[in-house]
Protein backbone atom coordinates (compact mmCIF):
# COMPACT_ATOMS: atom_id res chain seq x y z
CA UNK A 1 0.00 0.00 0.00
CA UNK A 2 2.71 2.62 0.80
CA UNK A 3 4.32 1.98 -2.58
CA UNK A 4 0.99 2.48 -4.33
CA UNK A 5 0.48 5.74 -2.44
CA UNK A 6 3.96 6.91 -3.35
CA UNK A 7 3.41 5.94 -6.99
CA UNK A 8 0.29 8.08 -6.96
CA UNK A 9 2.24 10.91 -5.35
CA UNK A 10 4.90 10.69 -8.08
CA UNK A 11 2.22 10.96 -10.75
CA UNK A 12 0.82 14.03 -9.02
CA UNK A 13 4.28 15.61 -8.83
CA UNK A 14 4.99 14.87 -12.51
CA UNK A 15 1.64 16.37 -13.45
CA UNK A 16 2.35 19.40 -11.23
CA UNK A 17 5.74 19.97 -12.88
CA UNK A 18 4.19 19.75 -16.38
CA UNK A 19 1.35 22.10 -15.42
CA UNK A 20 3.78 24.55 -13.76
CA UNK A 21 5.94 24.58 -16.89
CA UNK A 22 2.96 25.13 -19.20
CA UNK A 23 1.63 27.92 -16.95
CA UNK A 24 5.10 29.51 -16.93
CA UNK A 25 5.32 29.63 -20.74
CA UNK A 26 1.72 30.82 -21.14
CA UNK A 27 2.16 33.54 -18.49
CA UNK A 28 5.49 34.62 -20.02
CA UNK A 29 3.92 34.82 -23.49
CA UNK A 30 1.00 36.88 -22.17
CA UNK A 31 3.39 39.17 -20.30
CA UNK A 32 5.40 39.79 -23.47
CA UNK A 33 2.21 40.36 -25.45
CA UNK A 34 0.86 42.93 -22.97
CA UNK A 35 4.21 44.70 -22.56
CA UNK A 36 5.21 44.73 -26.24
CA UNK A 37 5.86 48.07 -27.86
CA UNK A 38 7.21 49.84 -24.78
CA UNK A 39 10.42 49.80 -22.74
CA UNK A 40 11.72 51.93 -19.87
CA UNK A 41 15.42 52.78 -19.95
CA UNK A 42 17.13 54.16 -16.82
CA UNK A 43 20.06 56.40 -17.68
CA UNK A 44 23.23 57.06 -15.62
CA UNK A 45 22.94 59.67 -12.86
CA UNK A 46 24.52 62.50 -14.86
CA UNK A 47 22.25 62.05 -17.87
CA UNK A 48 18.73 63.37 -18.52
CA UNK A 49 16.17 61.60 -20.67
CA UNK A 50 14.94 64.80 -22.34
CA UNK A 51 18.12 65.00 -24.42
CA UNK A 52 17.72 61.57 -26.03
CA UNK A 53 16.22 61.59 -29.53
CA UNK A 54 15.73 58.66 -31.97
CA UNK A 55 18.07 58.80 -34.95
CA UNK A 56 15.42 57.51 -37.37
CA UNK A 57 11.67 57.04 -37.48
CA UNK A 58 10.05 53.86 -36.16
CA UNK A 59 10.54 54.45 -32.44
CA UNK A 60 9.72 57.29 -30.06
CA UNK A 61 11.53 58.37 -26.88
CA UNK A 62 9.75 60.30 -24.12
CA UNK A 63 11.24 61.57 -20.86
CA UNK A 64 9.30 60.69 -17.72
CA UNK A 65 7.86 63.85 -16.14
CA UNK A 66 8.81 62.92 -12.58
CA UNK A 67 12.00 60.89 -13.13
CA UNK A 68 14.57 62.80 -15.25
CA UNK A 69 16.68 59.67 -15.87
CA UNK A 70 13.79 57.50 -17.01
CA UNK A 71 13.36 57.27 -20.78
CA UNK A 72 10.28 55.53 -22.15
CA UNK A 73 10.79 54.09 -25.62
CA UNK A 74 7.81 53.03 -27.75
CA UNK A 75 7.77 51.38 -31.17
CA UNK A 76 5.49 52.34 -34.02
CA UNK A 77 3.19 49.63 -35.31
CA UNK A 78 5.04 47.42 -37.77
CA UNK A 79 8.46 48.79 -36.80
CA UNK A 80 11.26 46.20 -36.84
CA UNK A 81 15.03 46.25 -36.67
CA UNK A 82 17.79 48.13 -34.85
CA UNK A 83 17.59 51.76 -33.78
CA UNK A 84 19.87 54.31 -32.13
CA UNK A 85 18.58 56.90 -29.66
CA UNK A 86 21.24 59.60 -29.54
CA UNK A 87 22.16 61.91 -26.68
CA UNK A 88 21.84 65.44 -28.10
CA UNK A 89 23.08 67.16 -25.00
CA UNK A 90 25.77 69.79 -25.66
CA UNK A 91 29.21 68.32 -24.86
CA UNK A 92 30.19 71.64 -23.26
CA UNK A 93 27.65 71.08 -20.47
CA UNK A 94 29.69 68.18 -19.16
CA UNK A 95 31.04 64.72 -19.91
CA UNK A 96 28.55 62.46 -21.66
CA UNK A 97 28.50 59.02 -20.03
CA UNK A 98 26.06 57.72 -22.64
CA UNK A 99 26.34 58.92 -26.23
CA UNK A 100 23.42 56.78 -27.39
CA UNK A 101 21.10 53.89 -26.48
CA UNK A 102 21.07 50.92 -28.85
CA UNK A 103 17.74 49.10 -29.08
CA UNK A 104 16.16 46.48 -31.32
CA UNK A 105 12.49 45.90 -32.06
CA UNK A 106 11.72 42.20 -32.50
CA UNK A 107 8.72 40.56 -34.21
CA UNK A 108 5.71 41.04 -31.97
CA UNK A 109 6.86 44.50 -30.93
CA UNK A 110 9.17 43.42 -28.09
CA UNK A 111 11.84 46.09 -27.60
CA UNK A 112 15.29 44.97 -26.43
CA UNK A 113 17.94 47.25 -24.98
CA UNK A 114 21.12 45.74 -26.42
CA UNK A 115 23.24 47.62 -23.87
CA UNK A 116 21.96 45.79 -20.78
CA UNK A 117 19.68 43.02 -22.05
CA UNK A 118 16.44 44.52 -20.68
CA UNK A 119 13.36 44.02 -22.83
CA UNK A 120 9.66 44.81 -22.83
CA UNK A 121 8.06 43.08 -19.86
CA UNK A 122 11.34 41.80 -18.40
CA UNK A 123 10.24 42.72 -14.87
CA UNK A 124 7.09 40.63 -15.24
CA UNK A 125 9.04 37.76 -16.77
CA UNK A 126 11.45 37.82 -13.82
CA UNK A 127 8.55 37.70 -11.34
CA UNK A 128 6.94 34.81 -13.21
CA UNK A 129 10.27 32.98 -13.41
CA UNK A 130 10.86 33.41 -9.66
CA UNK A 131 7.46 31.91 -8.87
CA UNK A 132 8.08 29.07 -11.34
CA UNK A 133 11.55 28.24 -9.96
CA UNK A 134 10.19 28.29 -6.40
CA UNK A 135 7.40 25.90 -7.36
CA UNK A 136 9.80 23.57 -9.19
CA UNK A 137 12.18 23.58 -6.22
CA UNK A 138 9.34 22.47 -3.94
CA UNK A 139 8.43 19.72 -6.44
CA UNK A 140 12.06 18.54 -6.72
CA UNK A 141 12.58 18.43 -2.95
CA UNK A 142 9.25 16.69 -2.33
CA UNK A 143 10.01 14.12 -5.03
CA UNK A 144 13.45 13.42 -3.55
CA UNK A 145 11.98 12.92 -0.07
CA UNK A 146 9.42 10.48 -1.47
CA UNK A 147 12.11 8.61 -3.39
CA UNK A 148 14.20 8.25 -0.26
CA UNK A 149 11.23 6.72 1.56
CA UNK A 150 10.25 4.39 -1.27
CA UNK A 151 13.28 3.60 -3.40
CA UNK A 152 16.37 4.71 -1.49
CA UNK A 153 18.66 2.13 -3.08
CA UNK A 154 17.88 3.22 -6.64
CA UNK A 155 20.57 5.02 -8.66
CA UNK A 156 17.75 7.26 -9.87
CA UNK A 157 17.34 8.51 -6.31
CA UNK A 158 21.05 9.32 -6.19
CA UNK A 159 20.81 11.26 -9.46
CA UNK A 160 17.66 12.97 -8.27
CA UNK A 161 19.37 14.07 -5.05
CA UNK A 162 22.25 15.65 -6.96
CA UNK A 163 19.90 17.38 -9.40
CA UNK A 164 17.76 18.66 -6.51
CA UNK A 165 20.79 20.15 -4.77
CA UNK A 166 21.98 21.90 -7.93
CA UNK A 167 18.52 23.11 -8.95
CA UNK A 168 17.80 24.48 -5.47
CA UNK A 169 20.97 26.59 -5.46
CA UNK A 170 20.34 27.63 -9.08
CA UNK A 171 16.74 28.63 -8.29
CA UNK A 172 17.71 30.65 -5.22
CA UNK A 173 20.47 32.50 -7.09
CA UNK A 174 18.26 33.29 -10.09
CA UNK A 175 15.40 34.39 -7.84
CA UNK A 176 17.76 36.77 -6.01
CA UNK A 177 18.92 38.25 -9.34
CA UNK A 178 15.32 38.58 -10.54
CA UNK A 179 14.14 40.34 -7.39
CA UNK A 180 17.18 42.61 -7.55
CA UNK A 181 16.02 43.67 -11.02
CA UNK A 182 12.48 44.24 -9.72
CA UNK A 183 13.54 46.31 -6.71
CA UNK A 184 16.48 48.16 -8.26
CA UNK A 185 15.60 48.70 -11.94
CA UNK A 186 18.00 51.65 -12.15
CA UNK A 187 21.02 49.58 -11.10
CA UNK A 188 20.24 45.98 -12.06
CA UNK A 189 19.87 44.57 -15.57
CA UNK A 190 18.73 41.41 -17.35
CA UNK A 191 22.37 40.70 -18.22
CA UNK A 192 22.78 39.82 -14.52
CA UNK A 193 19.97 37.26 -14.83
CA UNK A 194 21.48 35.87 -18.04
CA UNK A 195 24.85 35.64 -16.29
CA UNK A 196 23.29 33.69 -13.41
CA UNK A 197 22.02 31.14 -15.93
CA UNK A 198 25.16 30.91 -18.09
CA UNK A 199 27.46 30.70 -15.07
CA UNK A 200 25.23 28.48 -12.93
CA UNK A 201 27.94 25.82 -12.57
CA UNK A 202 30.64 28.32 -11.60
CA UNK A 203 28.32 30.05 -9.13
CA UNK A 204 27.48 26.71 -7.53
CA UNK A 205 31.19 26.02 -7.09
CA UNK A 206 31.78 29.29 -5.29
CA UNK A 207 28.63 29.09 -3.14
CA UNK A 208 29.60 25.62 -1.87
CA UNK A 209 33.21 26.55 -1.07
CA UNK A 210 32.54 26.80 2.72
CA UNK A 211 30.89 23.36 2.79
CA UNK A 212 33.60 21.73 0.70
CA UNK A 213 36.36 23.41 2.73
CA UNK A 214 34.93 21.98 5.96
CA UNK A 215 34.46 18.60 4.30
CA UNK A 216 38.04 18.47 3.02
CA UNK A 217 39.37 19.60 6.40
CA UNK A 218 37.42 16.90 8.25
CA UNK A 219 38.31 14.25 5.65
CA UNK A 220 42.01 15.13 5.72
CA UNK A 221 42.15 15.18 9.52
CA UNK A 222 40.40 11.81 9.87
CA UNK A 223 42.63 10.34 7.18
CA UNK A 224 45.78 11.38 9.05
CA UNK A 225 44.47 9.70 12.21
CA UNK A 226 43.60 6.61 10.14
CA UNK A 227 47.15 6.39 8.77
CA UNK A 228 48.66 6.72 12.23
CA UNK A 229 46.44 4.03 13.79
CA UNK A 230 45.90 1.59 10.92
CA UNK A 231 49.13 1.99 8.95
CA UNK A 232 49.99 3.38 5.54
CA UNK A 233 48.44 1.89 2.43
CA UNK A 234 46.99 3.16 -0.83
CA UNK A 235 43.43 2.44 0.32
CA UNK A 236 43.98 4.28 3.60
CA UNK A 237 45.17 7.35 1.68
CA UNK A 238 42.13 7.67 -0.60
CA UNK A 239 40.75 10.50 1.51
CA UNK A 240 43.94 12.54 1.12
CA UNK A 241 44.01 11.91 -2.63
CA UNK A 242 40.38 13.00 -2.86
CA UNK A 243 41.11 16.22 -0.93
CA UNK A 244 43.99 16.99 -3.31
CA UNK A 245 41.68 16.38 -6.29
CA UNK A 246 39.00 18.73 -4.93
CA UNK A 247 41.54 21.43 -4.04
CA UNK A 248 43.07 21.13 -7.52
CA UNK A 249 39.59 21.54 -9.00
CA UNK A 250 39.06 24.83 -7.19
CA UNK A 251 42.61 25.89 -8.05
CA UNK A 252 41.97 25.22 -11.72
CA UNK A 253 38.80 27.33 -11.60
CA UNK A 254 40.71 30.18 -9.95
CA UNK A 255 43.36 30.06 -12.67
CA UNK A 256 40.68 30.09 -15.37
CA UNK A 257 39.12 33.20 -13.84
CA UNK A 258 42.50 34.88 -13.50
CA UNK A 259 43.32 34.18 -17.13
CA UNK A 260 40.18 35.96 -18.32
CA UNK A 261 41.21 38.47 -20.99
CA UNK A 262 38.96 40.94 -22.75
CA UNK A 263 38.51 40.22 -26.42
CA UNK A 264 35.91 40.05 -29.12
CA UNK A 265 32.39 38.85 -28.34
CA UNK A 266 33.16 35.54 -30.01
CA UNK A 267 36.30 35.03 -27.93
CA UNK A 268 34.44 35.84 -24.72
CA UNK A 269 31.66 33.40 -25.59
CA UNK A 270 34.16 30.61 -26.28
CA UNK A 271 35.95 31.34 -23.02
CA UNK A 272 32.64 31.28 -21.15
CA UNK A 273 31.80 27.92 -22.72
CA UNK A 274 35.16 26.44 -21.68
CA UNK A 275 34.77 27.69 -18.13
CA UNK A 276 31.22 26.34 -17.93
CA UNK A 277 32.29 22.87 -19.13
CA UNK A 278 35.08 22.78 -16.55
CA UNK A 279 32.78 23.93 -13.75
CA UNK A 280 30.03 21.52 -14.83
CA UNK A 281 32.39 18.53 -14.68
CA UNK A 282 33.55 19.59 -11.22
CA UNK A 283 30.13 20.26 -9.71
CA UNK A 284 28.78 17.02 -11.19
CA UNK A 285 31.26 15.18 -9.00
CA UNK A 286 30.42 17.51 -6.12
CA UNK A 287 26.62 17.11 -6.22
CA UNK A 288 26.93 13.34 -6.66
CA UNK A 289 29.15 13.27 -3.56
CA UNK A 290 26.67 15.41 -1.61
CA UNK A 291 23.77 13.26 -2.74
CA UNK A 292 25.62 10.05 -1.84
CA UNK A 293 26.45 11.43 1.61
CA UNK A 294 22.83 12.42 2.18
CA UNK A 295 21.43 9.11 0.91
CA UNK A 296 24.08 7.22 2.87
CA UNK A 297 23.11 9.01 6.07
CA UNK A 298 19.42 8.33 5.46
CA UNK A 299 20.11 4.65 4.72
CA UNK A 300 21.85 4.24 8.09
CA UNK A 301 19.24 6.19 10.06
CA UNK A 302 16.21 4.64 8.37
CA UNK A 303 14.23 2.41 10.74
CA UNK A 304 14.02 -1.17 9.40
CA UNK A 305 10.81 -3.18 9.24
CA UNK A 306 10.48 -5.67 12.13
CA UNK A 307 8.88 -8.43 10.02
CA UNK A 308 11.96 -9.66 8.10
CA UNK A 309 12.36 -13.44 7.81
CA UNK A 310 16.09 -13.58 6.95
CA UNK A 311 19.02 -11.30 7.74
CA UNK A 312 22.10 -11.58 5.52
CA UNK A 313 25.33 -10.61 7.26
CA UNK A 314 27.97 -9.47 4.79
CA UNK A 315 31.40 -10.85 5.53
CA UNK A 316 34.79 -9.16 5.76
CA UNK A 317 38.19 -9.86 7.35
CA UNK A 318 38.69 -12.72 9.80
CA UNK A 319 41.44 -12.69 12.46
CA UNK A 320 44.31 -15.20 12.35
CA UNK A 321 42.70 -17.20 15.19
CA UNK A 322 39.43 -17.55 13.27
CA UNK A 323 37.51 -14.94 15.27
CA UNK A 324 35.84 -11.92 13.67
CA UNK A 325 37.83 -8.74 13.31
CA UNK A 326 36.22 -5.61 14.87
CA UNK A 327 34.62 -4.56 11.57
CA UNK A 328 33.03 -7.98 11.07
CA UNK A 329 32.03 -8.25 14.71
CA UNK A 330 30.22 -4.94 14.40
CA UNK A 331 28.16 -6.30 11.52
CA UNK A 332 27.21 -9.43 13.47
CA UNK A 333 26.37 -7.43 16.59
CA UNK A 334 24.16 -5.12 14.52
CA UNK A 335 22.27 -8.16 13.21
CA UNK A 336 21.85 -9.46 16.77
CA UNK A 337 20.63 -6.03 17.91
CA UNK A 338 18.05 -5.99 15.11
CA UNK A 339 16.81 -9.45 16.11
CA UNK A 340 16.43 -8.30 19.71
CA UNK A 341 14.74 -4.99 18.82
CA UNK A 342 12.30 -6.61 16.38
CA UNK A 343 11.50 -9.41 18.88
CA UNK A 344 11.47 -11.77 15.92
CA UNK A 345 12.13 -15.23 17.35
CA UNK A 346 11.89 -16.86 13.92
CA UNK A 347 14.50 -14.66 12.22
CA UNK A 348 17.07 -16.71 10.28
CA UNK A 349 20.67 -15.48 10.25
CA UNK A 350 22.52 -15.89 6.94
CA UNK A 351 26.27 -15.33 7.43
CA UNK A 352 27.70 -14.77 3.94
CA UNK A 353 31.36 -14.84 2.92
CA UNK A 354 33.93 -17.22 1.49
CA UNK A 355 37.45 -17.97 2.68
CA UNK A 356 40.23 -15.64 1.62
CA UNK A 357 43.75 -16.85 0.87
CA UNK A 358 44.97 -15.43 4.20
CA UNK A 359 42.03 -16.64 6.31
CA UNK A 360 42.03 -19.85 8.37
CA UNK A 361 38.27 -20.40 7.97
CA UNK A 362 35.56 -18.89 5.82
CA UNK A 363 33.96 -15.65 6.91
CA UNK A 364 30.59 -17.44 7.09
CA UNK A 365 31.96 -20.11 9.46
CA UNK A 366 33.56 -17.43 11.60
CA UNK A 367 30.25 -15.58 11.88
CA UNK A 368 28.36 -18.79 12.61
CA UNK A 369 30.68 -19.59 15.52
CA UNK A 370 30.23 -16.09 16.91
CA UNK A 371 26.43 -16.28 16.59
CA UNK A 372 26.35 -19.62 18.43
CA UNK A 373 28.54 -18.13 21.18
CA UNK A 374 25.92 -15.41 21.59
CA UNK A 375 23.12 -17.92 22.09
CA UNK A 376 21.71 -18.24 18.59
CA UNK A 377 20.67 -21.87 17.97
CA UNK A 378 22.31 -23.56 14.99
CA UNK A 379 18.95 -24.28 13.35
CA UNK A 380 18.44 -20.51 12.97
CA UNK A 381 21.71 -20.12 11.04
CA UNK A 382 21.99 -20.70 7.29
CA UNK A 383 25.55 -20.18 6.06
CA UNK A 384 26.73 -19.18 2.58
CA UNK A 385 30.49 -19.75 2.33
CA UNK A 386 31.36 -19.37 -1.37
CA UNK A 387 30.98 -15.62 -2.09
CA UNK A 388 33.90 -13.28 -2.71
CA UNK A 389 32.06 -9.98 -3.37
CA UNK A 390 28.92 -8.11 -2.36
CA UNK A 391 27.20 -9.21 -5.57
CA UNK A 392 27.95 -12.84 -4.79
CA UNK A 393 26.98 -12.34 -1.13
CA UNK A 394 23.49 -11.39 -2.20
CA UNK A 395 23.11 -13.78 -5.13
CA UNK A 396 24.42 -16.92 -3.37
CA UNK A 397 22.61 -16.09 -0.12
CA UNK A 398 19.29 -15.72 -1.93
CA UNK A 399 19.82 -19.10 -3.61
CA UNK A 400 20.33 -20.69 -0.19
CA UNK A 401 17.30 -18.90 1.26
CA UNK A 402 15.03 -19.80 -1.67
CA UNK A 403 15.91 -23.43 -1.01
CA UNK A 404 14.09 -23.30 2.33
CA UNK A 405 11.66 -20.38 1.94
CA UNK A 406 9.49 -19.47 -1.03
CA UNK A 407 8.63 -15.93 0.01
CA UNK A 408 11.46 -14.47 2.12
CA UNK A 409 11.54 -10.93 3.45
CA UNK A 410 15.19 -9.88 3.46
CA UNK A 411 17.35 -7.48 5.37
CA UNK A 412 21.14 -7.26 5.31
CA UNK A 413 23.64 -6.12 7.91
CA UNK A 414 26.91 -4.44 7.00
CA UNK A 415 29.06 -1.50 8.08
CA UNK A 416 27.33 1.89 8.11
CA UNK A 417 29.39 3.33 5.26
CA UNK A 418 28.63 0.26 3.11
CA UNK A 419 24.81 0.21 3.42
CA UNK A 420 24.03 2.49 0.47
CA UNK A 421 26.27 0.77 -2.06
CA UNK A 422 25.24 -2.70 -0.84
CA UNK A 423 21.60 -1.71 -1.21
CA UNK A 424 22.17 -0.44 -4.74
CA UNK A 425 23.98 -3.64 -5.69
CA UNK A 426 21.13 -5.65 -4.21
CA UNK A 427 18.53 -3.69 -6.13
CA UNK A 428 20.51 -3.99 -9.39
CA UNK A 429 20.31 -7.77 -8.95
CA UNK A 430 16.53 -7.58 -8.69
CA UNK A 431 16.58 -8.47 -5.00
CA UNK A 432 14.31 -6.56 -2.64
CA UNK A 433 15.95 -6.06 0.74
CA UNK A 434 16.31 -3.49 3.49
CA UNK A 435 19.67 -2.62 5.03
CA UNK A 436 21.10 -1.77 8.42
CA UNK A 437 24.59 -0.58 9.29
CA UNK A 438 26.94 -1.02 12.22
CA UNK A 439 28.98 1.79 13.72
CA UNK A 440 32.65 2.14 12.85
CA UNK A 441 35.49 4.13 14.34
CA UNK A 442 35.06 7.83 13.64
CA UNK A 443 38.35 8.15 11.76
CA UNK A 444 37.63 5.08 9.61
CA UNK A 445 34.20 6.07 8.27
CA UNK A 446 35.09 9.11 6.03
CA UNK A 447 37.87 7.34 4.12
CA UNK A 448 35.77 4.19 3.78
CA UNK A 449 32.85 6.21 2.45
CA UNK A 450 35.07 7.81 -0.19
CA UNK A 451 36.05 4.30 -1.29
CA UNK A 452 32.36 3.39 -1.51
CA UNK A 453 31.61 6.59 -3.45
CA UNK A 454 34.33 5.80 -5.98
CA UNK A 455 32.80 2.35 -6.32
CA UNK A 456 29.37 3.88 -6.96
CA UNK A 457 30.76 6.10 -9.72
CA UNK A 458 32.74 3.27 -11.30
CA UNK A 459 29.70 0.97 -11.40
CA UNK A 460 27.83 3.37 -13.71
CA UNK A 461 30.68 5.18 -15.45
CA UNK A 462 29.01 5.09 -18.87
CA UNK A 463 25.93 6.86 -17.53
CA UNK A 464 28.05 9.49 -15.80
CA UNK A 465 29.92 10.26 -19.01
CA UNK A 466 26.61 10.56 -20.85
CA UNK A 467 25.14 12.96 -18.28
CA UNK A 468 28.34 15.02 -18.22
CA UNK A 469 28.11 15.33 -22.01
CA UNK A 470 24.44 16.38 -21.82
CA UNK A 471 24.93 19.00 -19.10
CA UNK A 472 28.20 20.25 -20.58
CA UNK A 473 26.59 20.63 -24.01
CA UNK A 474 23.67 22.55 -22.50
CA UNK A 475 25.95 25.13 -20.89
CA UNK A 476 28.07 25.39 -24.04
CA UNK A 477 24.96 26.19 -26.09
CA UNK A 478 23.59 28.84 -23.72
CA UNK A 479 27.01 30.48 -23.45
CA UNK A 480 27.22 30.70 -27.23
CA UNK A 481 23.71 32.03 -27.88
CA UNK A 482 22.57 34.06 -24.84
CA UNK A 483 23.06 37.85 -24.70
CA UNK A 484 26.20 39.12 -23.02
Amino acid sequence: MPKAKNAGAFRVLRAASIIATLVFFIAAALCLRVSAGSLDIYLPESEEARYFVPETEGVNAVAHPEEPRRLTVTADEGARGKFFINNTRDQSEGFLQTAFEYIEVLPGGVIVNRSNGNFSGCEGICLIMSIYLTAMTVIFVTSFILRCSRDLFSYTTLYHGGLTLFFTVFAVNNTVCSFDLLHRPKLSFMLNVYGALKNASSIFMYITIPFMALFMLALGASNIVLLRREGRSFVNMLGIFFCILMAAGYGGMYLLDRSLAMGSEREMRVYGAIESVYATAFIYLEVMLMSAMLCGLISVKKKPSPDRTHIIILGCSVAVDGTPMPLLQGRIDRALAYAEQSKNQGLIFVPSGGQGSDEVISEAECMKNYLISKGIPEERILIENKSTSTQENMTFSLEKIKGVCDDPKLIFSTSGYHVLRSGMITRSLGIEAEGIGSKTKWYFWPNAFIREFIGLLASKWEQHILWLFVFGSFFVVINLIMPM
